[in-house]
């Protein structure tokens, strides 16, 4: 049953990679047409740029939380074989050894086992919730530049009163540069909520596996063991 949730050696790592290189390649073709580059410069309040800034920071932390799940789940493999083989737990525990660690608290005669899942599906899946909100986060920033684009473009607007045609090519370029606040933020924070939209998705399903995996082992193959005295 186990086995069914186990995730090949370094898989939630290989779709990280995966994910970033395409993400990175679209960045590198949009700075190569030069569109990043017209993003940065018309966005006059900087908002684009904090929104790729903080963009970059999530898909470092991601990177990150997809080593600690693939580590977590080369430790719940290698407990698995232990369990079978030695019918006792790893004698050394490894780094990001939750399953391990769930496993061995339930030997405690007194163990709670709600309190114990509680503690795995936070180790699992609570350091996701950040990614979620700063996800969340660059959507509304991207939201907020389109009211500040506006803004502009209403005061561009408003000035009509006491211009007079010599000043409307400027009234127009303060339109422009409104518009192209409104639009370009609007952009770049759709494409950061949906690649780190993605990125948290991964994550979250490689830590469901492993929940759920360790789960599934402790009650068909770990608990019997307990119970019928042959655990260490």
């Amino acid at each position: 049953m186990a086995e069914r949730w186990a995730e090949p050696r370094g898989a939630v790592l290989l779709r990280w990679t995966l994910l970033t290189g395409a993400c990175l390649f679209g960045v590198q073709m949009a700075w190569s047409l030069g569109l990043l580059q017209r993003v940065l410069s018309t966005d006059v309040t900087g908002i684009s740029a904090v929104i790729l800034l903080t963009y970059l920071g999530c898909v470092a932390y991601g990177g990150w939380r997809a080593l600690q799940l693939g580590r977590a789940h080369q430790a719940f493999a290698r407990l698995r074989v232990d369990v079978r083989e030695r019918g006792a737990l790893p004698r050394q525990p490894v780094r990001d050894d939750w399953s391990g660690d769930y496993c061995r608290a339930l030997i405690r005669a007194q163990a709670d086992r709600t309190a114990l899942r509680e503690i795995l599906e936070e180790q699992a899946r609570g350091p996701h919730e950040s990614g979620w909100f700063l996800s969340s986060a660059l959507l509304k920033l991207g939201l907020l530049g389109t009211i500040v684009g506006f803004v502009f473009m209403l005061g561009a607007i408003d000035a009509l009163k006491t211009l007079t045609y010599a000043d409307l090519p400027q009234m127009l370029g303060r339109m422009g540069s409104g518009m192209g606040v409104s639009l370009y933020t609007t952009l770049v924070g759709l494409l950061a909520n949906m690649a780190l939209g993605l990125q948290n998705l991964m994550l979250d399903r490689s830590a469901e596996r492993l929940v759920t995996g360790t789960l599934a082992f402790a009650e068909d193959e770990w608990l019997p063991r307990i119970r019928g005295g042959s655990a260490p």
